[in-house]
């Protein structure tokens, strides 16, 4: 084979793979960014600011600072999630046919997920444990190095690791002292439950459009509700 077939061949390859690298499909989309937040790519500890509107890819994640916050839109309208200061979370996702397996890895932080029924599944794994949901609102906040907390909000959750399962309801923390300890669930105690730290309400509403089993759109609206202190 000549020198100009292998370049050739060669040529074709490096076309082939930024072609793929291109048509990745993203996850999920940030539609609110206050601070400093940034997108930061695989196990890399640099990042770039993000605005609203920076999509995201599975595999990167979001590193949030101090007095600082994201909301990030999962790209099937399937659910939200909030990103706390201090935080870093790892976004993951899989279509299933016509929907999308969506997860989150906070590996510190904390965050308000709000998952919408017949959206496809929903985990957020932790260092600790992992919860799955179909439809549902809660916090989880996970302490660096240490255990992680789950507050309910709305629905079920399955809290779950090699040592046991749970089953968490609104009104209820469950917590995981380690991911060799079994999930254990209680009645939320009066102000442990995270709190929304923007003075600004309008910022926790949302009107979100998707379509329906019969392809007609439709708008949902909702706010993540503030804690009296």
């Amino acid at each position: 084979m000549g020198n100009r077939n292998i370049f050739l061949i060669l040529l074709g390859l490096c076309f082939l793979i930024s072609t793929v690298q291109a048509g990745v499909e993203p996850v999920a989309i940030v539609i609110k960014a206050r601070g400093k937040v940034y997108l930061v790519q695989g196990s890399s500890k640099k990042g770039h600011l993000v605005k609203r509107g920076q999509r995201i890819a599975a595999g990167q994640s979001i590193f949030t600072k101090a007095k600082s916050f994201a909301i990030v839109k999962f790209i099937d309208n399937g659910g939200v999630v909030r990103i706390q200061a201090n935080s870093l979370c790892r976004f993951g996702g899989k279509r299933v046919k016509r929907n999308l397996a969506k997860n989150i890895y906070l590996e510190v932080g904390t965050v308000f997920s709000k998952v919408f029924k017949n959206k496809g599944g929903f985990r957020v794994g932790t260092p600790t444990s992992v919860a799955s949901v179909k439809g549902t609102a809660f916090w989880t906040k996970q302490k660096f190095k240490g255990p992680t907390y789950y507050f309910g909000e709305e629905g079920v959750v399955e809290i779950s690791n090699k040592s046991g399962v749970a089953l968490l309801k609104a009104g209820m923390t469950g917590y995981v002292l380690s991911p060799n300890s079994k999930p254990i669930v209680r009645k939320t105690r009066k102000g442990e439950k995270p709190v929304i730290e923007s003075e600004d309400q309008a910022l926790d509403e949302f009107d979100l459009k998707f379509e329906d089993a019969n392809g007609h759109t439709k708008s949902l609206k909702f706010k993540i509700q503030k804690n009296k202190k």
